[in-house]
């Protein structure tokens, strides 16, 4: 796991580079559920307008054998501008999903959220089309299949989204209230991307004390 960017617009977000091994083991175990059957449909849970979606936290923590996602998330963290007078009890997984994006499905703009309302979303790309088809137009920048990050700010002169081009490894941590959605493509193949809610357990600190 490498730290490669933070991307600032309005609020960070965080892109990490994951290790080929780790999208290996999860891909291979994803193929291997899904021959097997022993699939648990995550669709009824969720917003986005996809048919393939699949629950896989009681397996995802042995996939990660060198834990790297969480050493990404306790960086973000540790980068976070966050409120002094609150301390981190604990980081918990509170879900973890697969999506299996095909030809002309879609993800909502949508926000998340956990058993608490202070976290971490985030998007980890483990396979792309080999093309992601023709775009209707050639009026703005390609859109099809991409990830489009909307920051909580706006106005003139600021830049409120980041539309993210998905490349296997990548692997993006954003806060929960952050929202984004997800154009459809065109053509063949399979655009699985893996999203994991991280709950932020914070408790209030001990009242500062002055010397009057």
């Amino acid at each position: 796991m490498k730290h490669d960017r933070t991307l600032h617009f309005g609020q960070e977000v965080h892109l990490y580079t994951m290790s080929k091994g780790l999208i290996k083991r999860i891909n291979d175990r994803m193929d291997k559920d899904i021959k097997e059957g022993k699939i648990i449909d995550a669709r009824e849970s969720l917003s986005a307008k996809i048919q393939h979606e699949y629950r896989i936290l009681q397996w995802l923590p042995e996939m990660d054998t060198d834990e790297e996602i969480p050493k990404a998330v306790k960086h973000t963290y540790g980068e976070a501008n966050v409120d002094k007078s609150f301390l981190l009890r604990d980081i918990q997984i509170n879900d973890a999903w697969i999506n299996d994006q095909r030809e002309h499905e879609y993800q909502v703009l949508h926000k998340h959220s956990g058993n608490v309302q202070v976290g971490f979303a985030s998007v980890m790309f483990l396979r792309v089309p080999d093309d992601w088809g023709e775009e209707f137009t050639e009026t703005s920048a390609p859109h099809n299949g991409r990830l489009s990050l909307a920051g909580n700010c706006g106005g003139l002169f600021s830049v409120k989204q980041y539309l993210v081009t998905p490349q296997v490894g990548d692997f993006y941590i954003f806060p929960y209230d952050l929202e984004h959605c997800v154009y459809p493509f065109r053509g063949p193949g399979i655009r699985r991307s893996l999203s994991i809610n991280f709950d932020l357990n914070m408790i209030k600190g001990p009242p500062v004390k002055y010397k009057w």
